[in-house]
């Protein structure tokens, strides 16, 4: 019941422990319910049930991501069923607020966006301070903006909600085993993903440059999706070498947040997750055989 406003971030951290509970404690989702009932007593209190009820839409990806780890699922497989999960939680929540409410919530941000659009920039028309062509850059990025904006936003809540699975899943991994002994998946410098997923890749670019609006619009949205996992698996092939190479954890962090942070280092980071699925960049693709002569010895 937090205000969303001031401590939205909060919310994201939800199904970390929702996985978390039912790791550390046999009756874990049952402490989640209780939790889940009181906050909706305290909402009513407070007029933030709306904001509850959003909260509880992340409840299902946490306990999805816990039983995947009790099933023993690779990382990419328990990745994929949370992101089902938490992208279905939210078209469900979209599609009861338009029923109820009567207006598309996605319409009406865009709508709200396009207004703030225009406010700013007739505000930058009347101010002496701005060049004219510093106003001229501002009209074309704002028009970009508008243009673009709302045919990507399928892939930037994709994205999101990838973000919010991924980080899920790597800080458990950490936290988990010291709260209980128990490690959901293995370490994050091996986790890759299947080698065929990148034909999605390749399938999304080639559809870019059909002439058909429409088919490009999906087929932008679909790159950006794709790539962003393969961002995803160039972050574990760059911890991957940091870890190998003993890099000091300060400057580890440092790094992890310049590339996660920059666009030249989320471009890197596209590159390391793309050239591990041609390359082995990191060598998890050994034989059999290898594998039993090295236990061997």
């Amino acid at each position: 019941s937090i205000h969303i406003g001031l401590f939205g971030w909060i919310y994201f951290m939800i199904p970390l422990l929702v996985l978390t509970y039912q790791y550390r404690w046999r009756n874990g989702l049952k402490f989640v319910g209780a939790g889940l009932i009181l906050a909706l007593v305290v909402s009513l209190f407070i007029s933030s049930v709306e904001i509850v009820i959003f909260s509880a839409a992340l409840i299902p990806v946490g306990y999805s991501l816990a039983q995947s780890g009790f099933r023993g699922d690779s990382p990419a497989l328990s990745g994929f069923k949370g992101l089902v999960i938490l992208v279905s939680c939210w078209l469900v929540l979209l599609t009861v607020q338009t029923a109820l409410s009567g207006v598309n919530p996605i319409s009406g941000f865009l709508g709200s966006l396009d207004s703030d659009i225009e406010g700013t920039l007739d505000y930058y028309r009347q101010s002496n301070s701005v060049a004219p062509e510093t106003l001229v850059i501002l009209e074309e990025s704002f028009f970009q903006m508008k243009t673009i904006l709302p045919k990507i936003l399928v892939s930037m809540m994709v994205s999101l909600a990838l973000l919010v699975v991924w980080s899920t899943m790597l800080l458990g991994n950490r936290l988990i085993p010291r709260l209980t002994g128990y490690r959901p998946w293995p370490d994050h410098q091996t986790w890759r993903l299947p080698d065929k997923l990148i034909w999605l890749l390749i399938g999304g670019a080639m559809i870019t440059i059909i002439p058909a609006a429409p088919l490009r619009i999906v087929g932008g949205n679909l790159l950006i999706c794709v790539g962003m996992i393969y961002i995803v698996q160039g972050f574990a092939v760059m911890s991957f070498f940091l870890h190998k190479w003993n890099v000091p954890q300060v400057v580890r962090f440092l790094l992890y947040a310049m590339m996660l942070f920059q666009s030249f280092g989320t471009v890197l980071l596209l590159i390391l997750g793309i050239g591990e699925v041609w390359f082995d960049l990191r060598s998890l693709k050994k034989k059999p055989q290898d594998n039993q002569n090295n236990s061997d010895q």
